[in-house]
């Protein structure tokens, strides 16, 4: 088979070097799946493992991406077939297998989704991992019985991936939305997604002795954790979660 483009992280003393390079599928771990990969998406893990900190890869070379949707390419099982549009998220892709940011990936049968129908390739990855895990934040909320009359949900880190889209989620499905954020060119957009109102990142890490606050949140989805999940704690309602 013809060889692909891949994005190369190669580790020399302490040093990370990153370049394209060109690989064969033969180089390839020998896996069920075989899948020529159409999109990725950008993850702060894929950072992570291109400038070789520690926690994410343990051997290098190696080509990040966490996500990848594409199309099957060869397999060893049935309802896996050549042409079949796929997704890979998560479990060991891009961290200490080779991920999605080359052209071909191989992997387990049990990492491998069909692509939803109501869905394209590259609306997949435009959500990718971030809008996954935005989407099981909710579920999980949902879950409990979460509902609009609890009060408003902060959500955190909100002009990031997880962030964003949770924000966007919510606010459709009728919770006022409490973004906080330390940008603060970003208030137009995060209203104009979803937003009901912004609070700073500056005031909710302020330290707060008091083991208790007043009740301000009815729930809350965090991305950043830290002294800002700590206060959003402190100020969760009854119930809340």
């Amino acid at each position: 088979m013809d060889s692909f483009k891949a994005f190369w992280v190669e580790k020399e003393d302490k040093m990370f070097r990153q370049s394209i390079i060109n690989r064969s599928v033969d180089d390839l771990p020998q896996n069920d799946v075989l899948i020529r990969v159409h999109y990725s998406s950008l993850n702060y893990k894929d950072a992570l493992s291109a400038k070789g900190l520690p926690g994410i890869t343990r051997n290098y070379p190696h080509t990040p991406g966490i996500d990848a949707a594409g199309v099957v390419e060869a397999s060893s099982l049935p309802h896996l077939q050549k042409g079949d549009e796929v997704i890979v998220t998560g479990f060991d892709l891009g961290m200490n297998t080779p991920g999605g940011f080359g052209q071909y990936v191989s992997v387990p049968a049990g990492w491998v989704l069909k692509k939803p129908e109501n869905m394209d390739l590259r609306d997949s990855m435009i959500y990718g991992t971030a809008g996954l895990t935005a989407a099981l934040c909710y579920k999980k909320l949902a879950s409990m019985k979460a509902a609009p009359e609890d009060g408003p949900v902060l959500v955190t880190g909100s002009t990031g991936g997880v962030g964003s889209v949770a924000v966007s989620l919510l606010a459709r499905e009728g919770f006022e939305v409490i973004a906080c954020t330390g940008k603060v060119t970003s208030e137009d957009y995060l209203k104009r997604i979803g937003a009901t109102s912004i609070v700073s990142r500056q005031e909710l890490e302020e330290g707060n002795a008091a083991p208790m606050g007043k009740e301000k949140f009815g729930h809350v989805i965090d991305t950043v954790g830290g002294s800002i999940l700590s206060n959003a704690l402190k100020s969760l309602c009854y119930g809340g979660s």
